[in-house]
């Protein structure tokens, strides 16, 4: 099986990575025999004869075309070997506009490729795909949609607090008073200027505290320091993802 993720940026790889290596048995093989051109930067992963992609876009705007770069090759190809059989698209709630205008480039694109949909678009559940290929066959892959966080709006950044928060209350006390603290910061918006910053800034925040010393370190090294296998939330919000290798199922 050959499954590719699209996500939008270095954190959310350095994540994705982490928890499909560590607590979904992937290992990193960069000299794989899946190869596509796809995305900003892209790693690739095997486990037994099971073959995985995670591809960094470099933002929600960025998504769509690269979905419709997997949909072309799937619509293009010659046999099932060449084809893909999962894609997953993880992105955020950051921006309420710029989800509706995903949402609606996602049937679009579907509409662009004539593809079949088995059931209804849906966040957070597979769907079943059919379309025909470059020699009139009909081929069948899936695709699922994952909206973090579930329930609010908000960014990984926010996610990943929600899952520190739910797993330890005194941890959870200490975010909280960080949100706090950073809301009631640059009334002027010199700094803060977006929402997306306030984001950034309320997880840096947190992690000064809890890691004081490793703070100025890239963020996607201090997310590999903490062991996420552990966490409840993080285990139930992608348990979706063990559906990429065949034995999980």
């Amino acid at each position: 099986m050959k499954s590719v993720i699209l996500c939008e940026g270095g954190t959310d790889l350095a994540l994705l990575q982490y928890f499909m290596e560590v607590a979904n048995g992937w290992e990193n093989r960069e000299g794989s025999d899946f190869k596509i051109n796809i995305g900003k930067y892209c790693k690739a992963f095997t486990q037994e004869d099971d073959y995985l992609l995670i591809a960094e876009t470099g933002g929600c705007s960025n998504i769509c075309p690269q979905i419709n770069k997997l949909l072309r090759l799937i619509t293009r190809s010659a046999n099932q070997k060449e084809m893909i059989d999962k894609i997953v698209v993880i992105t955020d709630r950051d921006e309420v506009d710029s989800l509706e205008q995903f949402i609606s480039g996602i049937k679009n694109l579907f509409g662009k490729y004539e593809i079949t949909l088995q059931n209804e678009i849906l966040e957070n559940q597979w769907i079943s795909c059919s379309v025909r290929n470059g020699v009139k066959d009909v081929v069948h892959f899936e695709m699922l949609f994952l909206l973090i966080p579930f329930e609010t709006t908000g960014a990984l950044e926010t996610f990943l607090l929600e899952a520190v928060s739910k797993k330890d209350k005194y941890d959870g006390i200490i975010v909280e008073k960080c949100n706090a603290f950073v809301d009631t910061l640059d009334c002027a918006r010199k700094y803060l200027s977006k929402r997306r910053y306030k984001t950034k800034a309320k997880f840096d925040v947190y992690f000064s505290i809890r890691t004081p010393v490793e703070q100025f370190l890239e963020r996607h090294n201090i997310l590999k320091n903490i062991k996420w296998e552990e966490y409840e939330y993080m285990q139930e919000s992608f348990k979706e993802l063990k559906a990429l290798h065949i034995n999980q199922l």
